[in-house]
């Protein structure tokens, strides 16, 4: 399931754990009970959670987290460099996967 940081419940979720609640530009990966994960990390979780070739970014767990949250950090930045301009949208079949949008 996904949730925007803007929607009332990503807004809950930041300020339920003390975090910035106008900083959008962050991941996390949230498990109830469990755990949450910020930027980096989250995305190593993720590749890892997909499994197949994804699996390789295991390496990347061996980097300290501060030198991989400035990767997720420069890449974040650059994003809108990296993919196309265009906003996205879900189709109806993508936004079963969101709480809220």
């Amino acid at each position: 399931m996904f949730a925007s940081l803007q929607s009332e419940f990503g807004q809950q979720f930041l300020s339920e754990r003390g975090l910035d609640t106008k900083e959008f530009n962050t991941m996390y990966l949230w498990k109830p009970g469990r755990y949450y994960l910020i930027k980096s990390r989250a995305v190593l979780k993720i590749a890892d959670l997909l499994g197949g070739i994804y699996k390789l970014s295991v390496i990347g767990k061996i980097m300290p987290r501060f030198v991989s949250d400035t990767i997720y950090d420069t890449i974040s930045r650059n994003r809108m460099k990296l993919a196309n301009q265009k906003c996205y949208l879900p189709d109806q079949h993508q936004k079963k996967k969101f709480i809220q949008i």
